[in-house]
């Protein structure tokens, strides 16, 4: 069955149709028996849903004082001053990027010490094809020799990294 004609079976059963489309579903499901069986299912479905299935929710005030209450609200709300100051203190707004560019500076210059401009070098052997690493500040050399089975793909004539 259509959907449209599903739709149809239920506003039928809501009662949402005029009384010209009511006689004509009416009919269709007299004669229909895929159409009847839907319609006693919707029904049963309806019947179990029903307002006896449902708790009441019931106001402890009138209807219109109730609504009238959220309208005050509302309106109370719209009146107030919207606040778009920070409420912190003008050195704080002041010092905080400052602090964050003092940061920044002290990352840039403890990362520039740290990589290698400072007098590492790198050496590659064309020989052994071993990579010899030396930094003057730590006195220290490091030498790796590769086992037979890798290649190296630095070359001597590369800049230092």
């Amino acid at each position: 069955m259509k959907t449209e004609a599903i739709l149809r079976l239920q506003a039928y059963l809501d009662n949402e149709v005029s009384s010209a489309d009511a006689r004509q579903i009416a009919s269709w499901i007299a004669r229909d028996a895929e159409a009847k069986a839907l319609y006693e299912e919707l029904k049963a479905t309806k019947d179990l849903l029903n307002a006896e299935n449902e708790l009441a929710v019931t106001l402890p005030e009138s209807h219109d004082f109730y609504w009238s209450k959220i309208q005050r609200a509302i309106d109370k709300a719209e009146q107030e001053p919207v606040q778009r100051h920070s409420p912190r203190p003008w050195w704080i707004r002041l010092l905080a990027p400052v602090a964050g560019a003092a940061v920044l500076g002290v990352f840039v210059l403890t990362s520039v010490s740290f990589n290698g401009i400072t007098g590492h070098y790198k050496e590659v052997s064309e020989t052994d094809n071993s990579i010899t690493f030396y930094s003057p500040e730590q006195k220290m050399t490091v030498v790796w020799i590769p086992s037979g089975n890798e290649e190296i793909v630095a070359s001597a004539d590369e800049s230092d990294d």
